[in-house]
This record gives C-alpha cells, structure tokens and sequence, in this order.
C-alpha cells in the first residue's frame, strides 16, 4: 500500500481482498454469535433479508427481460423503415425504456441497502458476542469497511480506477479491526466452534451444506482441525472432503534459520487418512496419490500408516511417493518403511519391495569426507552411514528384510552384496578402493557373532545381515549351498569371501568337496585377510577330509614359514637382520600357531606329540583363531596385591622395592606404578607403621616414595593419625635431592619421570596436616616443617611454558594451582599461616595474635616474593592469592591492605594478573564487610569489566554473576544504598541475564530465611526502584522482571504486595522464574485476590510461547479458573482464559464452562 509506484487498478485489487476478508470474517464469526432463536427465518429456514433480495432480484430479471423486449420492438421498426414517420409509437418506447432503466436503478439501490443493512446488523452481533462497543474505534473501522468496500472495490463502467490513497486508509483500519476481532475470538468465541464441530461428527451422511460448513464457518486451525479429524471415524466423509480440497495441500516444515530449528507440524487429516485406510483403500490410495508433495516427515510418518493398512496390491500403487519417503533420515520414518517391506514381501510385491529396500538401506558417504585432491588419495578416514541411525539399521536389516529374502530368495542376497561392497567401497582410499584387500579382519575380526566384534557400524550390520541372508537361502530351500556361495565368491572384496568359509563351515556336510577345495588352495592357508574362518573351518572339517588332503596341510605345516619375507620385514623394521635365534623361535612358533588350528584332538598321533613339544617350549598359544586379540587395559598392574603386601613387614616391602625389577616393553605387565598404587592403599589403611618407618624408603625410586606419601595423605582424609617425626625427615631428604634425575627415562605411566611429582604430593600432605582435624601436624615441628615447604615455593613448577600450555581455556589459575607444585605449596603456606595463628590464638589472653604476620616472617617473606612480577610471573599463583585474600586479612589486616593493589592490581597492563586473582576470589569467597572496605576499589573495577568475560570458557566460575551476588549480599546487609554509585554502575552495566541473576538470588536467599522482617523494606525498595526503571525500556528488562517469580514464592511479603508487583512484572516480562510454584501460590490466594490472580494467570498463559509449561500447571488452573468462575467479578476473565487456552488446544477446560 506504500508503494507510490503501483498501477491505479491496485487500488480495486486491494479494495476486493480486504472485501473478501471481511465477508469471511463474518461467515465464520455469525454462526457462534447469534444464537438460533436470534436469527429472523421464514417456514424454509430463511432469513426475511434473503426472501426480500431473492424478491427483489426476480424483479429485476423480469423488468430486464421486459426491457430487452422494447428493445427488440424499437430494432424491428428500424429495420422495417428506417425513416419511419411514426415517431409517436417511437417516443413512447424511448419514454419505456427510460422508465424501466430508473426502476432497476431503484431496484440496484434497494438491494444495495438491505446488504448494507444486514451487514450491520450482523457487524453488530459479532460486536456484542466480542464485547467490542458500537462506538469503539475498531467497530468505527469495521463499519466503515462494509459500508464502503463494495464501492471502492468495483470500478463503474469507464470510470478512472480509484486513487490508492482512498484505499490506504481502509487497509490501515482492516489491520487494526483484524488484530482485536482475532484477540476476541481467541478470548472470547473460540470454545463456541465445538458444538458446530460435535454436530457435524454426529453426521452419518456429510451433505454439501455441511462440508461448506465445515470449510466455510470453522477455522482453518491446527486446534479444529485436530479435534475434528481426530474424532471423525467415518469413512463416508473421505470423498466429500477429497473433492472440496481438504486433503490437497499438506503442510511443509517450519524452519527456524535464526533458532537452526526445524519443526514438523502434524497434520490430522492424514491420521484420518491412516484410519480409513482400512475401509476405503482404493480411495485414501488415490487421494494420497494426487497430494500435493511435502517434507514433512510428520505427514510421511502418518501416510505410511495409511499404506501399511492398505492390501498390498493396492499400496503398491505409491511405491513412487514412498521411495522418495524412504529418502528420510529419521529413523521412526525408516521404520515404519521397513513394515512396508515386509508387507509388500508377504503380499507378493517382491520386486517394489526390492526397489524400497535399495533405497532404504542405501550406503552413503561419510559427511566429513575430504574431497579428492588431484589425482591424490581421500586424506582423512571415513566411515560410511546409513540415511538414519546404525541402531534401527540393524533392527530393520534384522526384522523386515529377513521376511523379503523368505520370498525373494537370491535377488535379495544379492541387493545386500551389492551394499556391503559400497560399504566397504566408501570406507577406503581411492588407492586401496580397488580392492580386493579391504581390512575387515581389522573392523570385524570374526563374521560370527563375537566379542571381538567391537564395532556397531553400518560395514558390521552389513556383514551379519550377509551371513544371516545367506543361511536362511540354504536352510529354508530358497538357494543350494552352490548357488550362495558362488554368489558371495563372485564379489570382489575380502570380506564376501570370508562369509563363503563361514557359510561352508555351517553346511560343510552338504557341500564337502567345496570345504576341501578351499582347505587345500595355498591362497586361503597363507591369507591373513581370511585367516579366522579358515581357522574354524580347518579345525572343524580337518578331520572329515581325506587323507591326502590331510598330509597336504600337513605338508604345509612342516614346511614352515616363508624365512626370506621374514628376514626382509624384520631388517625393514629393525634396521638390523634377525639372529638365528630369532629365526628359529620364528619358525618354531608359526607351526605351533598353526598346529593349534587343527587342534591337539584333530591331529594324527606323530604330529600331537611335536605339537606338545612348541607347547612346552613356548607355551599354549592363545586365541590362535585371531590373527591379533584385542584385550582391555585396566591400569597399571602390580607384581604383587594389596593383601601380598599387607602380609609383609616394612622392611620386606622395602627391600622388594629395592630389588624387583619390571619387564621391559611388555605391554599389560607389572610396572613400578602399578606396585605404587597398591602400596599407597596398604598404606592408608595402617598408615602408623609405615610412618615409623618412613625414613627407611630414603634411597627409593621417586614412584615408591611418593606412593607412601599419597598413602599418608588419604589416611589423613580418614581421620587417622601417625607420628610425623619420620615422615619429615623423610620429605627433608626428597626436597634435598635435585628434581630432575640425569639418565632416567620410563614409559608415561609406568614410573615417575622425576622428584617432581613426589614434591608436589609433599606440598599436599603438609597441607592437609596443618587443617585443625584429627592427625594435625604437633606445633613443636614447625621449624621442622618449614624447613621442608620453603624449598617447595621455589620449584620451577608451573613455568611459562607449562602455563602456556594447560592454562588459559585449558584451566583456569586457580584450577592450575592446585595441580603444579608451585602453586599447591603457596596454598600449604597459607594453611601454613593458619596453622601457627591457632596456636597463638590458644596462648594469648585476647584471643587473637596482636603483631598478625609479624609473628611469621618466614610466611611473609614468601608471600611479598611471590607478589613480585619480575620473580613471580604465574597467574596460577596470583590466583592463590585470591582464593586466600580474606584469610589473609584475618591473619594481618593491616598487611593486606597495603598489598590489596598489588593482588588485585587495576593498572590495565596488569589486567591479566587481576583478573587470575579477582575471578578466584569472587568464585571461591563469600562476601565479607571488612573485606569489602578493603577492596572497594577492586569491586567498582570488577562491575566495569562485566560482560568482558562472556567468551572466556576456561574460568571455574562466571565472575559477573559471582559480582551480582557479593554486591546483592552487601546490599541486604546495609553496606550498599539504594543509590550507592557502586550499585548504580552495576545496574547500568549489567545485561538483562545478569540483572535478573541478581534479583533471583536475592529471591532465593529469601526463600531460605527464616525471618527477613528487618530488611523486608530495604527489599521493597530496591524492587519498586527496577520494575520504575523496567518501565522505562519493557523490552530491555523482562528477564529481570521474570526473577520476581522467586521473591513472590519466597511467601515472605505480604500477599497484597506481591501479587501486585508480580502483576506489573508480568506485564513486562509475560513470564515468571519458578512458574509452576507462581501458579501454585496464586492457586493459594485465587479466593482472596481473585482479580489479581486472573491477571497474573493470563499474562501467564499467553507468555508461554511454546506451552510446555502450561501442561506442569494444568492442576492448578483448575484450581484458579474453577474459583473464578464462581466469582461474578470475575467470571467473564475466567471465561477469556479458557477460550484462550482451548485455542491454544488445551482443551480440557471445556468443561469448566457452563
């Protein structure tokens, strides 16, 4: 309408459709406006309006007639003689004609005004059932539409088409009358549809008049159309709604680009469909064949059903339409078209059968496969997929092909071969796609079902649907034994001939001579790629083959292996040729292996006896069948067990610890790690007579040694105790030793690389030692024990580079401290600090130590070191610092004042350094007023630095939430005004997630207060101060307003209060937080507030876009709009909401409704 260019016939275009819309707007609307006994009919059901224009249009038509028959009589005259004289007879023709023209102009205009009139009068009726007054704009607006659309619309005879400015005005109108007549129906008419709709469901016979009436005056909604067609059960409608269009056109997806979302909306006509499809198959078949196509796999889903209800015969008719269903990556839709396979198998439509399997169960390639780079291989591996998940592959290859090949016979072997070569096709390079090697005893090491089998992919159901097809061929008489194998050999890959071995191993006795010609050929004796099923079939028909094939395998056994390809390999793997020691054990255990596949039971007498003879020498082989065995590796492993050491004295384990030595790369065996970890778990269990004994494991590998200390650590954990005495002495001497050990190198995880780790878990046992619990270090060791943790804040652990490496997104500072050394003995400093303060604390009358880290000099030298860039450049340990900051005041206020800048320092060049300390103080310590007075300046700079932090994945915590938190906390408690600029700044900087953060959390520490009288006001005033700001911008503030939803359901205000202010943040916000316990608590006041509750209700319901949380609140919306309807005030509100809700389909509150 905007649109200055537009042709001047747009106008009428404009003014026709908006005609039309506002014809149908009181089609559908009259019917549940007007009651029966309000509408003015005649003895035939016809409104005196209609008999007056019906009246009124047969006058026309005749005086029309009448006036062409004047004009015929004037023609003849002219052409009889065109100079007539007779003029008189002529006049008073002319004078008719003229006469009979203003009576159809009266006519015109009487027929105009009675339509004017009804319109009115109708415009009227569906005003009043809206409750829309006359003289509301809108129904000004709805008026002047009926009044003036006819003429704007139809252009007279040669007339000029009417300007679009005449028409904007009527279109700006329409849109307002459009958005409150759809507002009223949804509120106020829309349950009074359903007895139209129960009255045509009780049609045994649908007339013409009722499918208009169905198409006309019903809605066209997901919500009628569902109640509709998902109560109609009578086949009798199928044709008439076929022909009035109503099966034509099914909806498409609904696809969100912004959200990424797709969604299927279901269609009820097509579960109609799926329903008559058992009595009028023909009929559904054909209006299934002529629907229009969609995406929807919803209606895919629901039109399967329909064909799978069908005789097949039928049904097969929309093979077309259901391959290209079948094309579906969603695996109910798969299926249902594996049901349809099987159907069509067992109605004799094997061959569309086939055809919809080829598609179903089509292999396709890896999503990330690379693209080919010139004439170069594919670089990245790739895995094959089925259309939808390998699950429901299987199933379907499992349950519905097996019925197809029952029919099928070789045919449907043959589709299977075919997918698994482009399995295995796709999986490869273009270099090794040529086949025939394709490495499947790699991904499927047995063709049986096996534990080894590891994998679940599309290759693997494949494999087992090829086997299982092929013995159902042979078993059930489909195919001879011949003909199946012939079929699998035919194939080019590996894989399909180790089926064959597998299917002549099940039927070896119906088909011998094909067993032994494959026993005997040299190709599957010396092929790897086949070498499982050639094991089990030797091992199993060995003794069923005549003797001279017998001394042929034999034969090839004694010969023994190819000794130049062994040679050459072990030279190109080595670097070096093999001894003939090495040659021979070669040999030696090659027939040993093979020996073993016959069997020592299989094997003539001669050859048990030198098979005995390998055995003895190098022990049985194990799973000789596989040419590898894949085993599970569990952890390290220990030469002895927990209760093997239990048994021993500690010098017993000391002096094995010295003495065993662990085999060299031998993967799975007994390693020092291994031995480690049981010995830690003897330990904590009587940690007190190792403890006594800790100095004798001085001299020890570093992996033994820290074992005894994780040990002690753990029993600590446990409340046990021991004497420490020893135990330092012993940590003295590991700090003294230099960290790195030249020469030393062992496996990852066999054996410590170094001091290092034992030095950390030092750091560890000290600090736990200082805690005041059972075990605690005696205070009389202290120079004992600094002696061994002043070394440990110097280890060279983190540095830069190890920083580098597992920090920033990796983990954050403080996560980083406790897991290097540095980092867990600036914490046991701490502690350290702690430790000797609680002692003084015992020995001074205040109470309290007086000169704070004046009487540790050691803990604050250590402590300003560390502060030192230039010496201390970790952020791990800058974040100890943090973590520690309020401990730190409670042990030298004074101190932590002067170094709050340096911990926390605000220069911007300085902001990483903040940001370790400032991100681990605010995610590990509560609010605390003295703090606060300290840091101050800190908090300010932390609340314009929020939202900075937003793409940071590392941190342990969000620390703008942390900050909302500590500065609501100081709020409550009255170190924060209403004004204060630090909280003012946090409310202008903060987005509306983190405003709402903060109102939640004081909503939550309400909920768990036992008595918040004295701040309750404090509380009502910071509320009142956002919901003005809230006003002020709606749109930037409804999560913030939705957080009120906690303080409503705190029940710690008073009710009038609340449920006041819970009105005003719903307006904004149409949401609250805890919704299902706000309808809860307003289910609780409904009788007291019912007007209130209402409101808040209906904000509610119409909040909630997607109406999953109406369904957790349907109790108590019973419960509120049961009380409100028997409250005259407010009754009419009620009844809004539950027209509402039913036009949203929930329509179980119908019956609350007289």
């Amino acid at each position: 309408m905007e649109n200055k260019g537009a042709l001047e016939s747009t106008s009428q275009l404009v003014a026709h459709l908006l005609r039309e819309i506002e014809s149908a707007l009181r089609d559908v609307l009259l019917p549940v406006a007007t009651d029966a006994s309000d509408q003015d009919v005649n003895r035939q059901g016809k409104s005196w309006k209609d008999v007056a224009k019906e009246i009124l249009q047969n006058l026309k038509d005749k005086v029309q007639g009448c006036l062409q028959e004047v004009e015929k009589i004037n023609s003849a005259i002219s052409v009889i003689d065109p100079y007539s004289q007779i003029t008189e007879e002529r006049d008073t023709l002319r004078n008719v004609r003229e006469e009979i023209t203003q009576i159809l102009r009266k006519i015109e205009d009487e027929l105009d005004y009675i339509e004017s009139s009804s319109h009115k009068k109708q415009i009227k009726k569906i005003l009043q059932a809206l409750d829309i007054d006359e003289n509301a704009p809108e129904a000004k607006a709805w008026f002047e539409l009926a009044e003036r659309l006819h003429s704007v619309a139809h252009r007279r005879r040669l007339e000029r088409p009417r300007p679009a400015e005449e028409v904007r005005d009527l279109w700006k109108n329409s849109q307002i009358l459009l958005e409150v007549v759809i507002s009223g129906i949804r509120e106020r008419l829309f349950l009074k549809w359903f007895p139209i709709l129960d009255d045509l469901l009780t049609r045994p016979q649908p007339t013409k008049k009722d499918i208009k009436r169905l198409a006309n005056e019903i809605p066209n909604n997901a919500v009628m159309r569902g109640y509709f067609f998902e109560r109609l059960d009578n086949p009798k409608w199928l044709k008439p709604l076929w022909k009035r269009g109503f099966f034509r056109h099914p909806p498409e997806p609904v696809r969100s680009d912004e959200e990424g979302t797709i969604r299927f909306p279901p269609w009820p006509e097509a579960r109609y469909l799926a329903r008559m499809a058992e009595y009028k198959p023909e009929l559904v078949a054909q209006i299934i064949q002529e629907m229009l196509d969609t995406d929807n796999v919803a209606v895919h889903s629901d039109l399967l059903d329909a064909v799978l209800r069908m005789p097949p015969d039928v049904s097969v008719q929309l093979a077309d339409k259901v391959k290209r269903w079948a094309e579906s990556p969603h695996s109910p839709l798969a299926e249902k078209c594996g049901q349809l396979i099987a159907h069509w198998a067992k109605g004799g439509k094997t061959d569309e059968a086939l055809e919809i399997a080829s598609v179903l169960l089509d292999v396709l390639p890896d999503r990330q496969r690379a693209e080919e780079d010139g004439e170069g291989p594919y670089q990245l591996p790739t895995k094959p997929r089925a259309r939808f998940d390998d699950w429901h592959y299987r199933q379907i290859l499992k349950q519905h092909y097996s019925e197809l090949v029952q029919v099928a016979g070789l045919p449907a072997l043959e589709l299977l071969c075919d997918l698994l070569e482009k399995a295995v096709r796709l999986s490869l390079n273009r270099k090794e796609g040529e086949g025939p090697e394709d490495y499947s005893y790699i991904w499927r090491p047995a063709i049986e079902d096996h534990a080894q089998n590891l994998g679940h992919t599309v290759k693997d159901a494949l494999v087992a649907a090829v086997r299982d097809t092929a013995v159902i061929l042979v078993q059930s008489g489909k195919a001879s034994v011949e003909q199946v194998i012939e079929t699998l050999e035919n194939r080019r890959w590996k894989v399909l001939q180790r089926i064959a071995l597998h299917v002549l191993r099940i039927f070896a006795d119906q088909a011998i001579s094909l067993v032994a010609a494959r026993l005997t050929d040299w190709r599957f004796f010396d092929d790897p790629h086949v070498w499982h099923e050639y094991v089990l079939l030797l091992r199993e028909c060995f003794g069923k083959l005549t003797e001279e094939d017998r001394q042929t395998i034999l034969g090839w056994i004694s010969a023994g292996p190819n000794i130049e390809e062994f040679k050459k390999q072990r030279e190109k793997r080595t670097g070096s040729p093999p001894t003939e020691e090495e040659i021979t054990r070669y040999c030696e255990l090659w027939q040993r292996n093979r020996l073993a596949w016959i069997g020592l039971d299989g094997l003539p007498e001669e050859w048990q006896e030198r098979y005995q003879v390998l055995v003895k020498k190098h022990g049985e082989p194990e799973h000789p069948e596989f040419i590898s065995y894949s085993r599970s590796w569990i952890g390290p492993v220990s030469p002895k067990t927990a209760e093997e050491l239990k048994a021993m004295s500690v010098e017993e384990i000391v002096e094995f610890l010295k003495t065993w030595m662990p085999p060299r790369d031998i993967f799975g065996e007994p390693s020092p790690e291994g031995l480690g970890r049981e010995l830690s778990s003897v330990v904590m269990e009587d940690p007190a007579r190792f403890a006594t004994a800790a100095q004798s494991f001085q001299g020890l590998d570093p992996t033994y040694v820290r074992a005894l200390i994780f040990g002690l650590h753990e029993s600590l954990k446990q409340q046990k105790t021991f004497d420490w005495a020893s135990v330092l002495q012993l940590c003295q001497w590991v700090v003294e030793q230099p960290r790195e050990i030249p020469g030393r190198q062992v496996k990852h995880m066999d054996a410590d690389p170094d001091w290092g780790w034992t030095r950390k878990a030092i750091a560890d046992l000290l600090s736990t030692g200082f805690e005041d619990r059972p075990g605690t270090i005696p205070i009389d060791l202290r120079e004992k024990v600094w002696r061994v943790l002043q070394p440990l804040t110097d280890d060279p652990e983190p540095t830069p580079e190890y920083e580098k490496k597992y920090g920033g997104t990796n983990m954050d500072p403080a996560t980083l401290s406790i897991n290097t050394t540095r980092g867990a003995a600036i914490h046991a400093v701490v502690r350290y600090a702690l430790w000797v303060r609680r002692y003084f604390e015992k020995q001074s009358s205040q109470g309290q130590p007086e000169r704070g880290l004046a009487e540790m000099p050691e803990v604050r030298e250590v402590l300003n070191a560390h502060l030192d860039v230039s010496q201390e450049p970790s952020l791990a340990i800058r974040a100890v610092y943090g973590q520690w900051f309020p401990w730190l005041v409670l042990l030298d206020t004074q101190w932590a004042r002067e170094k709050a800048g340096q911990i926390f320092p605000l220069d911007e060049q300085e902001q990483a350094y903040f940001d370790a300390a400032w991100n681990t103080y605010v995610a590990f310590c509560r609010p605390y007023n003295d703090v606060f007075e300290i840091l101050r300046d800190q908090y300010y700079h932390a609340v314009h630095r929020v939202g900075s932090h937003e793409n940071d994945s590392g941190l342990l915590a969000d620390p703008d939430i942390r900050l909302a938190e500590h500065l609501m906390e100081f709020y409550w408690r009255g170190k924060l005004g209403l004004d204060d600029p630090l909280l003012s700044a946090f409310w202008k900087k903060a987005s509306d997630d983190l405003r709402a953060h903060a109102l939640g959390f004081v909503g939550r520490a309400l909920m768990n207060t036992t008595d918040p009288t004295e701040i309750l006001e404090r509380l009502k005033m910071l509320w009142e101060a956002r919901l003005e700001v809230a006003k002020q911008a709606p749109a930037n503030h409804m999560k913030e307003m939705s957080a009120f939803g906690w303080w409503f359901v705190s029940g710690k205000f008073k009710v009038s209060w609340a449920i006041t202010q819970l009105v005003e943040a719903l307006h904004i916000a149409r949401k609250a937080e805890l919704d299902h316990m706000v309808v809860e608590k307003l289910s609780e006041v409904a009788v007291e507030y019912p007007l209130k509750a209402m409101q808040c209700l209906k904000l509610m319901v119409e909040g909630d876009y997607e109406g999953w949380n109406i369904y957790t609140w349907r109790e108590h919306l019973r419960k509120i709009l049961g009380v409100a309807l028997q409250n005259p005030s407010v009754r009419e509100e009620a009844e809004s909401v539950i027209n509402y809700l039913g036009s949203r389909g929930y329509l179980e509150f119908r019956d609350l409704l007289p």
